[in-house]
């Protein structure tokens, strides 16, 4: 068996996908359509978006098959982000590579594989979409086209729904999970958006060290205080929006304070401190018809907390230290 080479850009190809945040996720129904798709179009019994982790590949949808994840080294998978186009194997108890690899000789017995690299707009091939068979078999040149074409709606898939600034899910995911919340919200079951901003005098102060950026630090933050929320989502201009679920045993109240008062003690030196929560919506089907509404008060409530505040030259230079604090807190 030949395990796969790594590629030259690695560490980088790895870096790019765990901060899509895509990793170990529950299965989603934007994702499987297309591994339910591929089975009908190519007529397989199995069709996977696997993602090269550095030690494994992870199954984002795998329809045809039960398990989530396999070790990278028996993957074809692995070989597939190698090269640029369609990776086949026509019949791989007949291919020297692969004719001994558990996942031939066993379960799921696969005969025919084809692969076609997620490759996201700055290069990186972060897994594929494959099809696999059980029985040998050759595609044309025109269902390696389709094969391909499928590949890349999945990859805008995944940048559609991802903020690249903060490494958080953008308004568009929000949306999308949102909607589905609000569409099977029960009379028993409870959601509600919490809100953050961190204030412009906090984005304004390392101008000349652009690397810095609060909103990605405070989006750092976010999770370790809300460990089972729905979404957590950057809405642009360093404004957060965390969707939850009711949870008796999740005290809200202290998760804002302790996560507002770590983020006023660092980033503001100001005496007229603010806090970075603004506020929260709840789901409501007496004053909301729909998650659109929910946003539309979001919206306002954004606006009417917005800041017209600028930070003078003489105030910026305080801010540096803050921001030191901000990063340690963190690591």
């Amino acid at each position: 068996m030949q395990e796969p080479a790594l590629p030259k850009d690695e560490a980088a190809r790895v870096d790019a996908l765990r901060s899509l945040g895509i990793l170990d996720t529950p299965p989603d129904e934007r994702y499987d359509r297309f591994t339910r798709s591929s089975r009908r179009i190519f007529d397989t019994p199995m069709a996977v978006i696997s993602l090269v982790d550095r030690y494994r590949q992870w199954f984002k949808s795998a329809a045809g098959l039960n398990d989530n994840e396999t070790p990278r080294s028996i993957s074809f998978c692995g070989h597939t982000i190698l090269g640029n186009g369609v990776f086949e194997v026509s019949n791989a108890l007949r291919d020297p590579r692969f004719r001994d690899n558990p996942l031939v000789v066993n379960e799921p017995h696969i005969r025919f594989y084809a692969g076609a690299p997620l490759e996201t707009p700055d290069g990186y091939k972060l897994g594929t979409l494959c099809i696999l068979d059980r029985v040998p078999r050759r595609l044309s040149a025109e269902e390696k086209s389709i094969l391909r074409s499928l590949a890349d709606n999945v990859v805008a898939q995944m940048v559609d729904y991802f903020d690249e600034g903060t490494g958080l899910a953008n308004r568009n995911a929000l949306l999308e999970t949102g909607s589905k919340c609000f569409a099977r919200m029960t009379g028993k079951d409870g959601y509600s958006l919490h809100l953050f901003k961190i204030e412009d005098v906090a984005s304004e102060v390392l101008l000349e060290e652009p690397h810095l950026s609060a909103g990605k630090i405070f989006a750092t933050l976010l999770p370790s205080f809300y460990p089972r929320a729905q979404s957590i989502a950057s809405l642009g201009d360093n404004t957060f929006g965390v969707l939850i679920k009711k949870d008796n045993a999740f005290d809200e109240r202290r998760a804002i304070n302790h996560l507002c008062t770590l983020t006023k003690n660092a980033l503001s030196d100001r005496q007229d401190r603010r806090p970075a929560f603004v506020g929260l919506v709840q789901f409501s089907r007496d004053h909301h018809e729909s998650f659109d509404d929910v946003m539309r008060d979001v919206d306002a409530m954004f606006f009417r907390h917005q800041d017209s505040a600028t930070p003078s030259r003489s105030d910026r230079h305080r801010f540096r230290d803050a921001f030191a604090r901000l990063r340690a807190a963190i690591h």
